[in-house]
């Protein structure tokens, strides 16, 4: 049989054929044109078989990454995210600067004192029966600035019907001044201080003025919500709190005297203060 032209250009002629290649003696054997031409083959095609390979890896590789990619983007615009902002405006309705909310990282102790007030004022105040709607908007409100600790204290403390305010409307309104809010130094606590008149629903009835202490503590949290930005813009979080009477006292309604006012409970009020 006729050894092809192209193997014998690499191996040479087949021994035996006529003498010619005869195999030196301790040199090693020939080559199997078979072999030669798996080689020759592979020589041609494996290196493009390989990068074949290569490009199939990275090609696998750039679309599982455009895959995460995407849905990463799709999470990112499903998500939404309020940003609050500040508008300042003059006596006249006109628009000063505007800024979001995050950039005011600590507000003025006199914002958190007004709005611990409001809180104080909306938790406190007891409205006749016939303005059940209104009550429920205050507590609405007043709960806008209690974290879960101090929502717990006042579901507790409401749960009682003696400090129900919507059965304490059916017999009398409650009008809460706010005599102080002052913040302890180096805490995150602040002391409250207010007086509370009471006005019996019915004509002839007793009026009675009440001191009261509290204490709070506060955390600052950025409104997350459009309705708690609306209801407690600061981010004022009320996270415990606790309150106690410190005096009383009461008068026949109407025709008796002018009744108490938060001046004249003062000496009430710094004799039950805690130290």
């Amino acid at each position: 049989m006729r050894v092809p032209r192209f193997i014998e250009e690499h191996v040479g002629r087949s021994p035996g054929s006529d003498g010619a290649g005869a195999i030196p003696p301790g040199a090693v054997g020939p080559v199997s044109p078979f072999v030669a031409a798996r080689n020759e083959f592979t020589s041609a095609f494996g290196d493009l078989a390989t990068g074949k390979r290569n490009w199939q890896v990275i090609s696998y590789a750039l679309v599982g990454l455009l895959t995460l990619v995407t849905i990463a983007y799709v999470r990112l615009a499903a998500s939404s995210r309020v940003v609050p902002y500040v508008v300042q405006v003059d006596r006249l309705g006109q628009v000063v600067t505007v800024g979001a909310a995050e950039e005011l990282k600590r507000p003025d102790q006199r914002l958190i004192a007004s709005q611990l007030a409001q809180f104080v004022r909306a938790i406190r105040t007891v409205l006749p029966a016939a303005a059940a709607a209104a009550e429920a908007e205050l507590l609405r409100r007043g709960y806008a600035f209690a974290a879960p600790g101090a929502a717990a204290f006042l579901n507790d403390y409401f749960a009682n019907p003696v400090n129900d305010p919507r059965v304490l409307g059916i017999r009398l309104a409650r009008q809460v001044d706010v005599t102080g809010v002052l913040r302890v130094p180096d805490s995150d606590v602040w002391r409250l201080q207010w007086t509370e008149t009471e006005r019996s629903a019915q004509p002839g009835g007793l009026m009675r003025a009440v001191a009261w202490e509290g204490y709070v503590t506060v955390k600052l949290a950025p409104p997350a919500t459009a309705e708690t930005l609306q209801d407690n813009p600061l981010g004022v979080s009320v996270t415990s709190l606790n309150w106690t009477q410190v005096g009383e006292s009461s008068s026949s309604w109407p025709g008796a005297s002018e009744p108490a006012t938060p001046g004249a409970l003062d000496t009430t009020l710094n004799r039950g203060a805690k130290p």
